[in-house]
């Protein structure tokens, strides 16, 4: 969040030599879980902090260096973007797939620096013509902006995931724009680090683009933490994009029907138990935990953790959940 520093470029000497170490010498810490999860060929997700076909890349042709990199080693990757090409990058269906980030179908001010939208459905389609796998990500669902028509521009999409509305609370500049830009009232919000509008709320807006996806028969996600045990696949991604995924997350365990208990928990991390928990969190995340498995007991029945049921909106109440939706 601090803009008036210096960006950093990616260090792609330390990811040649971070592969070669893990593949080659066969040398890795099972302690760390990044080499684990490298060493077990987890698809990687390229897009959930920076998108990787920015113009930039033009430029410096990061992301297709990384690319290359990473087909050395046959190591699948999702590309989450917004944009209308993958440059030059050396991708291929075998290894690599697809999920577009689509907000409405209008070329509107609230996103005035992404690519024209008939660019970004002609991208779709021939990603779709060269035999990739392509979901769709609506992220956020914006009231008044966000509409189901979304689903029929994308009818043949493999995948679809939805995620809210969010607002930084200590962006005051961002949080009166969107107030004032889409009628809300910050008593339509609830505080989950950021500010989300509340699930009853956000259900009530997916309703008809959720309707539609039942009646195309296409497979989605809810990627709000909250909503995360309403998903058609382990993977809120979506499983048709993902070549191999933890089996841990919660949205595996609410796919796959189970309870979350200490003793589940445990066999389902495996190998990844006892690895470091403070390489992955910040460190008002961390509780002073060792290890991920203490991570995840610490927060097995916190109201206010993801990874526990009782944060689940509606989960144990699914009677509830379906009126408020309606």
């Amino acid at each position: 969040m601090e803009f008036e520093k210096k960006l950093k470029i990616a260090d792609l000497d330390w990811l040649n030599k971070k592969l070669h170490q893990v593949y080659n010498e066969k040398n890795f810490d099972k302690k760390s879980f990044l080499d684990m999860l490298i060493k077990n060929k987890i698809t990687w997700h390229f897009g959930g902090m920076s998108d990787p076909f920015q113009p930039i890349e033009n430029k410096l042709n990061i992301t297709m260096k990384m690319v290359d990199i990473a087909n050395w080693y046959d190591i699948s990757i999702l590309f989450s973007t917004k944009a209308d090409t993958y440059y030059s990058a050396t991708v291929n269906p075998k290894y690599h797939s697809f999920q577009l980030s689509i907000t409405n179908l209008v070329n509107d001010d609230i996103e005035p620096n992404v690519p024209d939208i008939n660019n970004r459905i002609r991208f779709f389609k021939q990603l779709k013509d060269e035999g990739f796998k392509v979901g769709i990500r609506i992220q956020p669902f914006i009231p008044k902006i966000t509409t189901s028509d979304i689903v029929d521009t994308f009818r043949d999409a493999d995948y679809f995931t939805i995620e809210g509305l969010k607002i930084v609370p200590q962006n005051k500049e961002q949080k009166s724009y969107l107030l004032n830009r889409l009628n809300l009232n910050k008593g339509d919000f609830i505080q989950m680090g950021l500010l989300n509008l509340k699930p009853n709320i956000r259900l009530r807006l997916y309703k008809e683009t959720l309707d539609k996806l039942e009646r195309y028969n296409i497979p989605y996600s809810l990627a709000d933490n909250d909503l995360h045990h309403i998903s058609k696949s382990g993977c809120c991604c979506g499983e048709p994009l993902v070549k191999k995924y933890s089996c841990f997350s919660d949205t595996s365990m609410y796919h796959n029907k189970i309870e979350r208990t200490e003793e589940n928990i445990e066999k389902l991390l495996g190998e990844y138990k006892d690895c470091i928990a403070n390489n992955l969190f910040t460190s008002n995340r961390q509780d002073d935990c060792k290890t991920v498995k203490e991570f995840f007991d610490i927060r097995l029945n916190r109201d206010s953790s993801p990874f526990s049921d009782k944060f689940m909106y509606g989960y144990r109440n699914k009677n509830q959940m379906e009126l408020d939706i309606n």
